[in-house]
């Protein structure tokens, strides 16, 4: 391992969705790190005893503290690295993109997992994927060979069925995604990034699923590229890809253009993209409905079960819909811990703050329940990728 303290080491593999949100972050914010692919030995030696689960992606920081889980990676480094901030300084800004940020993190993951794991044209890419950190020591084609052999190839890949990926959604899964695809090109086609001229967080979190999984797997990455195209070019911008000219030539030499005053930063006022209302729609349509079913759930789970300590990461189904078909999905209790977020901070606002992000919400059905949920059954804070449970008086975000 480096030695270097003035460098972050960060844990991840190029095909991981949450590496996929950290690395584009790291870059775009200049911070100096150094990719450490999680090995055998790096799991066994590193991980496990660190951070208690082969998870990643994991930092290391310069001082030696080992930092897990996206959300907070972020927020430590943002406190470590405040400029530019993609936290966006304004209530109704701010509010949005935690709100995408769930909405990539937990939503889009199901497109994500159904196009890599149904897909047999996939299977070869994948395979060879995850067997050069299986079977690191083997040559390339045999890393390729027998993989559903493994018990951590078979967890990823029998995942699916807990997210309501299964033969009566798959049809509807596609889809609502090429439909995102759509809106999110509409979008992109004024804009650069989710709210305007900057990343704000969320930007991050669609770079997880959209790189990782959709941009880079074969079938996925075909469709994305020949649909909507300028969703492929926001992946590899954001991933570092300079796709436009960005010199003008000065006395023969190469100049680098500046950036005209309205067209830095996020937008002014506080102001959301009209062209995010469809992808916004998407969430509370599609997502909402289940977040607040999942708060119910818990809630009755926790109460059923007060000995409880650490929560089960699923703990049993519940219904769901996607336009026509019905189905049913795992309750993940995760996402509790993310929504916490949310009504925190909508709590934390101004009275004042509270009324305009209530006008914001009037067109979103389920709006004010989502950000106004009664969590008080249900505190959570994060332990590795669960929760456990803790009085109203005592969680931590």
């Amino acid at each position: 391992m480096a030695t270097d303290k003035k460098v972050y080491q960060f844990i991840a593999q190029e095909a991981s969705l949450f590496s996929g949100k950290i690395r584009p972050y790291l870059q775009y914010k200049n911070i100096p790190y150094e990719t450490v692919i999680p090995s055998v030995q790096v799991r066994q030696e590193i991980m496990i005893p660190r951070v208690g689960w082969s998870v990643i992606p994991v930092i290391i920081t310069p001082g030696d503290r080992v930092v897990q889980d996206t959300t907070s990676i972020i927020e430590y480094l943002e406190q470590e690295h405040p400029h530019p901030s993609v936290v966006p300084p304004t209530p109704r800004q701010n509010l949005v993109s935690l709100l995408l940020e769930l909405f990539a993190d937990e939503w889009l993951m199901i497109p994500a997992m159904h196009y890599r794991w149904n897909k047999a044209e996939n299977k070869k890419y994948i395979d060879l994927q995850s067997g050069r950190i299986i079977k690191e020591h083997f040559p390339p084609l045999e890393q390729m060979e027998n993989m559903d052999d493994f018990k951590g190839y078979r967890f990823f890949k029998n995942s699916i069925q807990y997210m309501g990926v299964n033969k009566d959604t798959t049809a509807e899964i596609e889809r609502t995604y090429q439909e995102f695809l759509q809106d999110f090109q509409q979008h992109l086609n004024s804009y650069p990034y989710l709210l305007g001229y900057r990343p704000c967080v969320a930007d991050f979190a669609f770079c997880g699923p959209l790189y990782a999984h959709l941009y880079r797997d074969p079938v996925p990455g075909y469709l994305m590229k020949c649909q909507a195209p300028l969703v492929a070019s926001y992946v590899e911008r954001m991933n570092g890809a300079v796709l436009s000219p960005s010199h003008d030539v000065v006395d023969g030499k190469a100049v680098k253009k500046s950036v005209p005053p309205d067209k830095q930063g996020f937008l002014p006022g506080d102001e959301i993209p009209a062209t995010l209302e469809p992808l916004l729609r998407r969430m509370f349509t599609e997502q909402v409905p289940v977040l607040l079913d999942t708060v119910k759930k818990v809630t009755q789970y926790m109460k059923d079960n007060p000995k409880v300590d650490v929560l089960p990461r699923v703990i049993g189904f519940h219904d769901f819909r996607l336009g026509d078909i019905a189905s049913q999905r795992g309750i993940y209790t995760y996402p509790i811990w993310m929504l916490q977020r949310i009504t925190a901070y909508y709590s934390s606002l101004l009275p004042g703050q509270q009324q305009m992000i209530d006008r914001f919400l009037d067109r979103y059905p389920g709006g004010h329940e989502l950000v106004k949920a009664d969590l008080s059954g249900c505190r959570v804070e994060r332990m590795d990728v669960r929760v456990r449970r803790v009085e109203s008086a005592q969680a931590k975000l």
